[in-house]
């Protein structure tokens, strides 16, 4: 898990830097041979060191996202009822609207400043109380770290009771 959140790494590299981490910690803690620890020990500085390394030099970290991101529903200043569905678009540079994720993008979702699970899906359900709330979606890369500069958008949603709901919207 450690591997998928902080590195860009195929998901078979991935796992292979963990089992070298952990099944080499294993390895350390759980036998009593020296060698066998000592190759236990190296092991798992080198899947450390792997992931460290893909950190690092991520790609991730130092390009652009591919387009800005926009909620589109609900619209800005509407009076929505709970529960309501967040529709994310990306912003095309010729201005056309497409779905904001994809198997290479996904959406950081912070109601509040407290952020929810990152999401693959563009038509967001989220339940929240009568009030006004503070709404950001960030595009992140699938192994759920930021461009550089980030895509980033931030409305404030009034919920109102009685208010109908937001439902999803389309790009």
């Amino acid at each position: 898990m450690i591997a998928h959140i902080v590195s860009s790494l195929p998901l078979p590299l991935q796992w292979g830097l963990a089992l070298l981490i952990f099944g080499g910690g294993l390895l350390v803690f759980a036998v009593r041979r020296s060698a066998l620890r000592i190759a236990g020990g190296v092991a798992a500085l080198c899947g450390a060191g792997g992931l460290v390394a893909s950190w690092v030099f991520s790609p991730a970290l130092l390009v652009a996202a591919p387009y800005p991101v926009r909620i589109v529903s609900p619209v800005p200043g509407a009076d929505v009822g709970a529960p309501l569905t967040l529709t994310v678009c990306g912003v095309q540079a010729s201005g056309r609207l497409i779905p904001a994720t994809s198997s290479q993008y996904y959406l950081a979702v912070i109601i509040d400043g407290v952020q929810a699970p990152t999401v693959d899906v563009w038509h967001v359900p989220v339940d929240l109380s009568s009030g006004r709330h503070t709404v950001q979606v960030e595009l992140v890369s699938p192994s759920h770290q930021s461009f550089n500069p980030p895509a980033t958008f931030t409305e404030t949603i009034t919920v109102a009771a009685g208010a109908a709901p937001a439902g999803p919207g389309s790009c």
